[in-house]
């Protein structure tokens, strides 16, 4: 079926312009919170473009490359703004952000240096498939999960240690954005599971979710601050 662009175009907009309200209109708040926010924002945008690029011109492998180097990015800076609401406790939550770093800087050099991690791809409908060297795929997944389970389980541990209830909603509203996205593409997954190399991009689709909760959480970090 033919690619339509539209979905990720109407997608990669909201959250670009959720970016440009961060970063282009300060406000009052925590920088340390709303600027990792604001980065989120601007790699779910760049995905959502960079589907586009790749849909348009599959034969280019540097698009798809692109797309990935943007998503890769996502779970160490989920762990990172959770980090920055705990501040100046759960050090061990910053250690493991600064490791997840570490890994996407390394998943990174993989995608753009070894060729065969991402073969190809191909786009139907509103989505685009995948197609990676099995190693890359297990050593990605793992990689993948685990960061955003650690994200999910992070959160329900300190919500309950939290005394700040700005921060508890801070920490829901990430819970819930991951877990919003998260969920619904494995349950696509598991439907269509006779095509794989969907995920990536059916969760980048669902992360509109997790934009949508953090521009909640921007809000009242705003609001919060507000004299």
């Amino acid at each position: 079926m033919t690619y339509s662009p539209l979905l990720a175009i109407i997608t990669g907009v909201i959250e670009f312009a959720a970016a440009g309200w961060i970063f282009l209109n300060p406000g009052r708040g925590r920088k340390r919170i709303l600027y990792p926010v604001g980065l989120i924002f601007l790699l779910l945008a760049g995905y959502q473009f960079a589907e586009v690029a790749v849909c348009s011109h599959p034969e280019i492998k540097l698009l798809t490359q692109l797309a990935f180097f943007n998503i890769t990015w996502l779970p160490p800076l989920g762990l990172w703004l959770g980090a920055q609401f705990n501040l100046p406790k759960s050090r061990w939550l910053r250690a493991a952000a600064l490791i997840d770093f570490a890994a996407a800087l390394a998943f990174s050099v993989w995608i753009f240096a070894d060729p065969r991690a991402i073969t190809h791809s191909v786009c139907q409908m509103v989505v685009a498939r995948y197609y990676h060297a099995p190693l890359f795929d297990i050593a990605y997944g793992i990689f993948y999960q685990a960061s955003l389970g650690l994200v999910v389980f992070a959160g329900a541990a300190c919500m309950a240690s939290a005394q700040d209830s700005i921060l508890r909603k801070h920490w829901a509203n990430l819970q819930a954005g991951i877990l919003g996205f998260v969920l619904p593409a494995l349950a696509v997954r598991v439907l269509v599971n006779e095509q794989p190399g969907l995920l990536p991009s059916v969760m980048c689709h669902f992360a509109l979710i997790l934009a949508v909760s953090l521009i909640f959480l921007a809000l009242r970090e705003r609001k919060a601050w507000t004299a």
